[in-house]
């Protein structure tokens, strides 16, 4: 038997536009921080081996440090780690594979896959690798492994970086593999990386021989069609296999012997949480449980948090929006979208609060003008109701 992680789309250096500089940093340094816990899980699993399925680092010519780390970390697994390149990073001349400490002859645990051609990595197992020489190709990179002799003693494992042509919409130029190249290669696994989001896919024979492992730290948000980050795909269009889940996850493998079906198992392991909740709130007793929800989160100080309110509020339960705002604050980092969440102050809090004089006219103004005004002037009128009953209240206390 054989027991090995598959990886894939690290993107390490990759460039953040859309946080201030100080979360940025902190999700550019989760992307190693999620490294080190695919190290835990090989040491945790006992694999054979790792393969990391290209986009080790979002671009060819990433700075020295981060080159350094990432030779360091990988260095440091307690099995093997092949590496091939991607499209983001392909084996170019001059690239970062040719940069110390990338061009090392002879590391102890990192090997780069630089040639297409067969590798017996442990005993019993014969690996065929697919390097990646562009950013764009039309050419299929497992079509050589067709070509190759085939021995019916060892297990069989390809690895490639592209797109699996299961539709005709994909652009030629993507890399693009046979559907079903596992079978026709005579491949007991395909190990793939490229699309971001996690898929299986069956032969002919019903048997899933065909994985991408999705990404080890997510971009976005759950859920979301945009990457939060700012990530965009060297491939010529946007396209839904890019979004990841907004989970981290990989693949541990585990194949019994040559022709026996793979055992996929995701493993979670993200260093940074991506939350994006949605709240219908009718009361102020739901209000007080969202607050307690939320402030308890151990995970707060790692975790971006995405909180959507919607419903309708008396005033005393609108008021307390600060206190939410207070606890997201202890967030890495939190967007708090209240615009969905509308004012509905009883009749006996207007009485009791402004009494019988100019405030409560201008109030029951306001909340007659709320009740028929478009959305914008609507938002802004109870807004406004809020203010003159937070000030008040606060006159009144």
């Amino acid at each position: 038997m054989v027991s090995f992680l598959h990886a894939a789309d690290l993107h390490l250096g990759l460039r953040i536009t859309r946080f201030s500089t100080d979360i940025a940093k902190r999700v550019r340094e989760a992307r190693f921080q999620a490294l080190e816990k695919i190290r835990a899980a090989a040491d945790e699993q006992r694999v054979d081996f790792v393969l990391i399925a290209g986009d080790l680092f979002d671009d060819h010519a990433v700075d020295g440090d981060i080159a350094k780390r990432a030779f360091d970390l990988l260095e440091s697994f307690p099995a093997p780690a092949y590496v091939l390149s991607g499209n983001h990073d392909p084996l170019l001349a001059g690239a970062i594979w040719d940069r110390p400490p990338w061009n090392t002859p002879r590391p102890k645990k990192l090997c780069v896959l630089r040639e297409a051609t067969p590798v017996e990595i442990v005993p019993g197992v014969v690996l065929f690798p697919c390097p990646v020489f562009r950013k764009t190709s039309t050419a299929d990179p497992t079509a050589w492994i067709a070509t190759a002799p085939v021995d019916a003693g060892p297990i069989r494992i390809g690895i490639a970086h592209g797109s699996l042509k299961v539709r005709d919409d994909l652009p030629l130029d993507d890399h693009l593999i046979a559907r079903h190249a596992a079978h026709e290669c005579k491949l007991d696994y395909l190990a793939l990386g490229h699309w971001h989001s996690r898929q299986h896919f069956a032969g002919p024979d019903g048997v899933e021989r065909t994985a991408y492992p999705g990404v080890h730290e997510p971009l976005r948000f759950p859920g979301s069609s945009e990457s939060r980050t700012g990530w965009v795909p060297y491939s010529h269009v946007r396209r839904e296999e890019f979004l990841d889940s907004g989970h981290g996850e990989i693949l541990h493998v585990r194949i019994d012997r040559p022709g026996a079906p793979p055992v996929l198992q995701a493993l979670e392991v993200s260093h940074l949480v991506w939350r994006e909740e949605r709240y219908d709130l009718t009361s102020e007793e739901q209000m007080s449980r969202l607050i307690d929800q939320v402030a308890v989160n151990p995970l707060a100080e790692r975790c971006l948090l995405r909180l959507r309110l919607e419903g309708i509020l008396e005033a005393q339960a609108m008021l307390r929006l600060e206190q939410l705002r207070a606890v997201v604050d202890r967030y890495l980092f939190a967007e708090l979208d209240d615009t969905k969440l509308r004012l509905q102050p009883g009749e006996d809090e207007i009485r009791q609060v402004a009494g019988d004089g100019v405030l409560r006219r201008v109030l029951e103004q306001l909340q007659q003008e709320a009740s028929v005004a478009e959305p914008e002037v609507r938002r802004l009128a109870e807004r406004t109701i809020l203010l003159l009953y937070q000030i008040a209240h606060e006159v009144g206390a």
